[in-house]
Formats: structure tokens, sequence, C-alpha cells
């Protein structure tokens, strides 16, 4: 697919800290004590906090050393796994006690909180503006605005424990307990349903997988069918792999494209991307743990073994064990790997642990449950490298720290923005698009050009009414001189008339 994206629209996960040497992989580095079940995910921020709910009906903030920052108590338990808002000041996350939450990641003080009909164990999903979507065991399906309004609602009539996954373009994926995967367009229409086949275990059907968007335009889901479904952002059929138990667990990518997903019948499954098996691995029971992957390609998920005992499973990236971390009771927590090369996890033994796995997150837009360390579930398209994040090192970040998705500065521009555009990521920047001074008019200077971004075609376009937008046609190219001995600050200067109007807007996109 070569779809239209606006700039600022790409992002990727950034590679992290140097890994801790002091530890051998699978080596458990702390453990913090809730005082009962952990069945959701963590999530983590730019600083390495982490941020995780209990059935003792806390959400608890830990610093990266696992002491406790805050914790904050709902009304019953919280399985859902939080999500945090893009400027990362917001904590979002369900809980059985039917409520939607928004809490200060700094402290733990409530901002909002929106009442369902049902409790609530999805994870919220948010689009690029900040709006929340979320399914209940109310049968209804919502989006709230970063404020907790309600923007709509829609009735499935069935529960929706699955995690919502949502497109560049703003459209949603979720599945619900009728074995249907559902679509809808950011602004609450039905777009299409797709069934999932026959039910392994008679009446139930359920869709409890969160469905995971591919970078082919593909979006992914398992099934109480046991079956991985495989469709279009469109709805049409791809391809399915049968597996011979149900599959609740999310599909993790890989660097090289290929899928990891895990089943109920104790294996994790290797595919490429056209659905063709690659490999398998028995693991144990695999209940809900989302897989997740590492930029060598190894697979980390946690499993039930027997007795009482669960395990994390590290497998290479043929899928050979290569270490096991062993925990009491379940583990239905999806591993979060840190740029500091860490796995988190919670288990039903009331434990949250840090284990060393000496591996970076894969460089992916799906490389565990949620798509990411903050959990948003949002497809975003294009994984920047090396220049991007010695750009960020360079203004005082951590690549792993820092979404090009994010706008840190509160300026209007996002770090990919600002990266293409020559601003700064925490200093608020003025108008980084000058027209017509200095140059012909019409003409948009100082525009980075570099390996990541020169793959790119950029295209000014021109409204004058901000509906109606009109290409102006092959630009003239001047790269000027950059910054002695870095290439990265290359600039180029689009030159073009521009159309004689009292108000005259602009654009810059990107294909």
């Amino acid at each position: 697919m070569n779809a239209i994206r606006k700039l600022g629209l790409f992002a990727a996960a950034g590679a992290g800290l140097a890994l801790s040497l002091s530890a051998a992989p699978g080596d458990e580095q702390w453990r913090f004590e809730t005082g009962d079940q952990i069945f959701g995910s963590p999530a983590a921020d730019r600083e390495g906090n982490l941020y995780f709910g209990s059935r003792d009906k806390f959400v608890y903030a830990l610093s990266p050393s696992g002491s406790l920052l805050w914790s904050f108590e709902t009304g019953d338990w919280v399985d859902s796994t939080p999500t945090m808002s893009f400027d990362e000041e917001t904590l979002y996350f369900g809980s059985w006690d039917n409520r939607m939450y928004a809490v200060s990641t700094a402290s733990g003080a409530l901002e909002w909180s929106f009442e369902a009909k049902n409790l609530i164990v999805a994870s919220p999903s948010l689009d690029a503006k900040g709006n929340l979507f979320f399914g209940a065991s109310d049968g209804f399906f919502y989006s709230l605005t970063p404020a907790g309004k309600l923007r709509w609602l829609y009735f499935v009539g069935e529960e929706m424990d699955s995690s919502p996954a949502i497109d560049e373009e703003g459209n949603v994926y979720v599945g619900a307990f009728d074995g249907i995967l559902y679509s809808f367009t950011n602004t609450g229409e039905l777009r299409w349903t797709y069934a999932t086949g026959l039910d392994i275990e008679e009446g139930d059907r359920r869709i409890k997988s969160p469905p995971t968007i591919g970078t082919e335009g593909a979006v992914y889901v398992g099934g109480g069918d046991g079956k991985v479904h495989a469709l279009t952002l469109e709805g049409e059929f791809l391809w399915e792999f049968a597996v011979p138990e149900k599959i609740d667990t999310g599909v993790a990518i890989r660097e090289d494209g290929s899928l990891v997903v895990a089943s109920r019948d104790g294996f994790v499954y290797a595919l490429d991307e056209n659905g063709v098996y690659l490999w398998e691995s028995y693991v144990g029971d695999v209940f809900y743990s989302t897989p997740a992957v590492d930029s060598e390609g190894r697979v980390y998920v946690g499993s039930y073994l027997g007795n009482g005992v669960s395990g994390i499973s590290a497998l290479s990236e043929t899928g050979e064990i290569l270490w096991e971390s062993l925990s009491l009771g379940y583990i239905d927590s999806s591993p979060l790997l840190s740029g500091s090369g860490q796995l988190y996890f919670g288990s039903y033994d009331g434990a949250f642990s840090a284990v060393e796995a000496s591996g970076q997150p894969a460089a992916t837009a799906w490389n565990r449950f949620g798509a990411g360390r903050a959990n948003q579930s949002l497809y975003l398209s294009l994984v920047l490298g090396a220049d991007f994040e010695a750009w960020l090192s360079e203004s005082g970040l951590e690549s792993f720290k820092a979404s090009p998705h994010a706008d840190l500065d509160g300026d209007g521009y996002s770090l990919f923005a600002e990266y293409c555009l020559g601003g700064h990521p925490t200093v608020g920047d003025g108008a980084l698009l000058e027209f017509g001074e200095g140059a012909a008019p019409g003409s948009i200077r100082y525009v980075r050009l570099d390996e990541a971004v020169s793959t790119f075609d950029f295209v000014l376009e021109v409204s004058t009414d901000l509906k109606v937008w009109t290409a102006v046609s092959q630009p003239a190219v001047v790269v000027e001189d950059g910054v002695a001995g870095k290439s990265r600050y290359d600039r180029v200067q689009l030159a073009t008339e521009s159309p004689v109007q009292d108000r005259v807007f602009y654009r810059l996109r990107v294909y």
C-alpha cells in the first residue's frame, strides 16, 4: 500500500538504553507485591516508570527500580491494561466497577471517570487526536474525548473484552463474544463485520484476542474457533491459520515481517506474513499472554506449566527455549520489554516482576500487546532509525523514551514533524514552514532531508477554504548546504508559485 499519510503521523518504537551487564537473561531483578492477582499488562512511560492494575482494586505506579510512586484505588478488580495519553500526563484504564478512569501519571490524582453499564476488562485505545475507544461487558462500544465526554456509542449486544486497534485513518477494529470482528469509522458508523468460524467449546465463540494491524494493510485476530484470521482493512478475507485450541492472545510482528501468536494448546506459532507456517514451540498453556518480540527475533510469553506453576519463556528466533522464569499462579499478563532490556509482567500470585532479558524491543509497529510500551493500540507506519535516535540524543532525549508521534513541548508539531522541519523537540518552535520570504512566492524552506525521510515524496498542497486541497505540480527542489559533516541537517527548498488569493493555506504531505 502506498497510502497518503499526513506529515507528523509517522511513528515508531525507538531503541533504548544500554543493556544491563550485571545479570544473566532470565534472572529476576526485583518484584513488587500487590494484594491480589494481576491479570492485565503493564504500560511504561518515557522515564521507564511502570503502570499496572491488580485485583486488589488498585492501580500502581512504580519507578524503574520497583519503588512505589503512588497507588489509586477503584471500586473493584482492575484487569484492564492502562493506556497513556501521548503527552504521557494521563493514564486511562477500566475497572470491574463499570468505570473508565483517567488519572495523573505524576501523582495518581483522579482527573475524571466515565460510567458504563457493566464491567470494563478491555484496554482503551487512542486515535491520533487522543480520543478513547473501548468495549464493555454491557454490549456497548464507546468513544470518549480525552476529557472523558461521550463522543458516541454503538450497541453490539455482546460482551467486549477485546482491546481495539486503530489504523492511521482512525478506523477502529474490535472483537466481541459473538465471534464477530467489527470495524467502525472514527465517528461511530459501522464499516463492516466479519464472522469467525464455529467455536471449539460449544457456546463460546468469543473473540478476546486484541486485533493487530500489519504493515501491509492487514488486520490479524485470533478466535474461539482456534484460528488466526487475516483480513484487509476493508474486511476482505486474506487467509486463516488453524490450531487445535482457542487463540485469545494477540499477534506480535517481528522485524522480518513474520507473525508470532500463542494458543491454549500450549504452543507458540510463527507464521510468515502470508500465514505460512514457520515453526512451533511448546511452552505450556497460553491463555491471554500476548507474546513480545525483540530486535533479534526472540519471543517472550507467559504460560501455565501445571501444578500451580507458570513461567515466562524466552524463545530463540527459530523457537528453541532459551530460558524460563517461574512464578506461582497463572501468568495472563502480556510481558513488556523495555529499552533497558528488562521484561515486566504480573502474575496471579499478586507479584509484579522485572526479569533481565538483555534484548531490545523489535522496531515494529506491533511488537507486543497494545502495539507498544504505552499500549495506545494505534498503528503508526514509519519506523525511524539511527538518525532520528541520534537527533533525539543530541536534544537530551533517550530514543526509546520518545514516540515520534508525541508533541512533547506542546507547540503543535510532533517529534517527527520537528525532525523533518528543523524544529527542537523540547523547546516550543514558531512557524517551521516559511513561505515566500527570500525565495519564490509560495516556497517552503528548511525541510529536513535524510536517509529516513528522503525515501518519501514531499508534496505541497494549497487551499483557499481548508476543504479542497490541490497539489502544486512538481515544485523545484534546491538542496542547500547542511551543518558541516552532518548530512542529516541538509535542507531542501520547495519553490512554487502560489495562486493569487486573499487567504491561502498550505500543507505538506508525504507519500
